[in-house]
């Protein structure tokens, strides 16, 4: 979902309820406005807007958590590199085309994670390459063995990461939630127009209001992309480890 899309269409839905809500008070007869009329209404809008505040928080809550669950994923990627990188310096020039497929897989990644690109090494295929590639090598001294051993170790921990990378990559928001939630807001901004007497006072805040949620959604659908969009993880620590991964 397109939150450039979602969100101006959020606002004209939240413009449209309160609208409804100002037309339908010019033409109910009086009896419907009664002060028994609206003491319902605003018990019905208190419990509406109780809801969706708590369902608002609750997504929020959620997108955020798990936004800085793939930021750190991708730091401790980096991480990781860094030490298997220099595992691999340690077995000297048979480790150099190891060290080389690693730099092909790290530049992959970022292609395919924030360019948006597949390419053959990206993804858990590339892990395993290397992995194979490790273990053709036959490291004769004890710290070579060990360099050896940590390495294959490292490039298990990278696998796993990037499954977790990807599979962190997608959508999760579900379009019934988005559309539960709106309704209700739509919902209390007709009930509050309802008794509300039209003025620029009126406008201007039920304006307010639905750039407001509007800004909300927009926010949960960036932070549900967390690859895409204004509001995004940095590929910085990925590039920079590139950079220290040059021959």
């Amino acid at each position: 979902m397109n939150p450039f899309v979602i969100a101006p269409l959020v606002a004209l839905a939240v413009l449209g309820g309160a609208l409804a809500g100002t037309v339908l008070r010019d033409r109910l007869p009086g009896r419907h406005l009664d002060e028994d009329t609206k003491w319902m209404v605003r018990i019905g809008i208190g419990f509406l807007s109780t809801l969706a505040a708590l369902l608002m928080s609750l997504i929020i809550s959620s997108k955020m958590q798990s936004f800085d669950a793939v930021s750190r994923e991708i730091e401790v990627a980096a991480a990781q590199i860094m030490q298997l990188d220099a595992n691999l310096r340690e077995l000297g020039p048979a480790g150099e085309p190891a060290r080389a497929r690693l730099r092909a897989l790290v530049s992959a990644e970022i292609a395919r994670l924030w360019e948006h690109r597949a390419l053959p090494e990206s993804g858990g295929r590339g892990c395993h390459e290397l992995e194979k590639m490790l273990r053709t090598l036959s490291p004769t001294g004890t710290a070579e063995q060990a360099a050896l051993a940590r390495a294959l170790q490292l490039t298990g921990n990278l696998a796993q990461a990037g499954g977790v990378v990807s599979s962190q990559s997608s959508s999760t928001t579900t379009i019934p939630l988005l559309t539960v939630l709106l309704l209700w807001l739509v919902i209390i901004c007709f009930g509050i127009n309802l008794f509300a007497a039209v003025s620029r006072t009126i406008m201007a805040v039920n304006l307010l209001v639905a750039l407001s949620i509007a800004a909300a959604i927009f926010l949960i659908l960036e932070m549900d992309q967390p690859y895409h969009g204004v509001i995004g993880v940095s590929d910085a620590p990925l590039r920079a480890v590139l950079q220290q991964l040059a021959p």
